[in-house]
């Protein structure tokens, strides 16, 4: 198995989750947020998919594409960004995974292309357990397991 393969099955191990939960919030919760200090429900998820594209974006040195999200769905907005990061996670060779991206100016750090997808994953994984805090307060109860194999 590929690196790729390995970061592409562990990044969708968790992001089929987020997308589990994103569906469970209607548009009447878009703005929902469990405290005042805490970001609307839309803001957060949208947060989180342009996060980790932006990400993979960068891993793959490759300007993120533009994706429309005004008037999208939140479940169909997650669909889009997640077949758009596996596409750029499949791209990077295991060579690729090793180069150097320089992130300085935006995040202070040089990292290995691998790096900067874990650090993606570390991301959406702490804002998952967030969206999960979103939901349970939206009034779900049945709610998946933390990640999907």
């Amino acid at each position: 198995m590929s690196n790729s393969s390995h970061y592409k099955d562990y990044f969708l191990s968790h992001r089929h989750i987020t997308n589990e939960l994103i569906g469970k919030i209607d548009k009447e919760h878009y703005e929902y947020q469990p405290t005042p200090t805490s970001m609307p429900a839309q803001k957060l998820v949208t947060h989180m998919l342009t996060s980790f594209y932006g990400l993979a974006s960068a891993a793959a040195k490759q300007a993120p594409k533009q994706i429309d999200n005004q008037d999208v769905a939140l479940s169909k907005l997650a669909e889009l960004y997640t077949d758009e990061t596996v596409k750029l996670i499949e791209s990077l060779t295991d060579e690729a995974l090793e180069e150097t991206i320089d992130l300085s100016d935006t995040m202070g750090m040089k990292v290995p292309a691998g790096k900067l997808l874990e650090v993606a994953i570390d991301h959406e994984i702490n804002h998952k357990g967030n969206l999960f805090v979103y939901v349970r307060e939206m009034g779900y109860t049945d709610l998946p397991m933390f990640v999907k194999k």
